[in-house]
C-alpha cells in the first residue's frame, strides 16, 4: 500500500547547481539534471505516478528512479541513474539479444511489484480515453506498468572492456506514462521498439535485419510468458494498432507540445504501415512465437 506523500512534498535544495537540459525523448520538454536529480514539470498525471515511485522503493524494486519531492519550481524531482541510454539512433550494441532477456527480467519484477498499488486519498489514475472508433486493448487492468520501455528509456552500463563492448542493464527511466495496464499490453508496448515489432524500411538503421519473430521470443520467454500467453500477444498487438492512430491523434490534439510534433512528423502515417506490416507477418510471427 502506498500511503501519504506528506515527507517528499518539499525537495530542499541545499546546492546551488548548473541545470543540464535532457534530450533524447518525444514528449519530456522541460526536462533536466540538476547535480544528481532530474527535474520534470508536473501534470494531472504527477500525483498517481509519484505515488507509484514511492511504492516501487518501498517494496525494495530497483533499477527505477525514486521519487524524491518537489522543488521550489513546482517541478518533480527523482533521482539521476547514471548508464548510457540505448541510444537515439540506436547504438549497435543495443541489438544484443542478451539485453532482451535482461529487459524481459525487468519487466517481469516490475509487474509482479505492482499488482497491488494503491494509490493515496485524493489521488488517482487520469482516466483512460475511449474511442467509439475502436474498443479500447482491455476491460480491466492487472498491474501498473511502465508503458514506455523504449530504447531512449533504457540505460546500460559496460559489462566488459571497450567502448562497444557488451552492456547490462543498469535501470529503466521515463516512468511519466506509468499507469493502469495489462501484462500482456506492456509487453507488447515494449516489443514493438525491441523486436522491432515495425516495416523494417521505417526501422533505425542498426535495427533494419533484426528478426523481430526470434528477438520477441526471447524476450518474452525470459518474462516469463507460456506459449498460450506468447500467441495471445499477438492479439493484444493488433488490438494496440488499431487504438495507437487514434491515441496519437487524441495526445497532439489535447496536449500539444512533443506529441503534436511527433503527429505533424508523420507517426500517423508510420504506425499505419507498421500495422500492415505485422499484419502481413502475424503468420511468421506465430510460428515463432508458438
Amino acid at each position: 500500500m502506498v500511503s501519504g506523500m506528506s515527507d517528499r512534498t518539499r525537495f530542499d535544495d541545499a546546492r546551488d547547481e548548473v541545470e543540464v537540459p535532457l534530450f533524447g525523448g518525444d514528449v519530456s520538454d522541460g526536462l533536466v539534471r540538476r547535480g544528481e536529480t532530474v527535474r520534470r514539470p508536473r501534470g494531472p498525471h504527477s500525483a498517481a505516478v509519484e505515488a507509484y515511485l514511492l511504492h516501487l522503493e518501498r517494496v525494495g524494486f530497483d533499477r527505477a528512479p525514486r521519487f524524491l519531492g518537489i522543488d521550489d519550481d513546482g517541478r518533480e524531482v527523482v533521482t539521476f541513474l547514471p548508464g548510457e541510454m540505448g541510444g537515439r539512433p540506436p547504438h549497435a550494441w543495443a541489438t544484443d539479444e542478451d539485453l532482451l532477456v535482461e529487459l524481459g527480467t525487468w519487466q517481469r519484477a516490475l509487474h509482479d511489484a505492482s499488482v497491488d498499488v494503491v494509490l493515496p486519498d485524493g489521488v488517482a489514475w487520469p482516466e483512460r480515453v475511449q474511442f467509439p472508433e475502436v474498443p479500447d486493448v482491455f476491460d480491466v487492468p492487472d498491474v501498473v506498468g511502465h508503458n514506455d520501455v523504449t530504447i531512449e528509456n533504457a540505460l546500460f552500463v559496460p559489462a566488459g572492456d571497450g567502448p562497444d563492448g557488451p552492456r547490462t542493464l543498469a535501470g529503466v527511466v521515463d516512468f511519466d506514462l506509468a499507469g493502469p495496464t495489462t501484462r500482456l499490453l506492456d509487453v507488447a508496448t515494449t516489443l514493438r521498439y525491441w523486436a522491432p515489432v515495425s516495416a523494417p524500411d521505417a526501422r533505425p538503421v542498426v535495427l533494419r535485419d533484426l528478426d523481430a519473430g526470434r528477438r520477441a521470443r526471447i524476450l518474452t520467454e525470459a518474462y516469463g510468458l507460456d506459449r498460450s500467453e506468447r500467441i495471445a500477444l499477438l492479439d493484444v498487438l493488433a488490438q494496440r494498432f488499431a487504438r495507437s492512430w487514434y491515441s496519437m491523434r487524441h495526445a497532439a490534439a489535447t496536449l500539444g507540445g512533443g506529441w503534436q510534433r511527433m503527429w505533424d512528423d508523420g507517426v500517423g502515417d508510420r504506425i499505419r504501415d507498421d500495422e500492415a506490416w505485422f499484419a502481413a507477418e502475424r503468420g511468421g510471427l506465430v510460428r515463432e512465437l508458438g
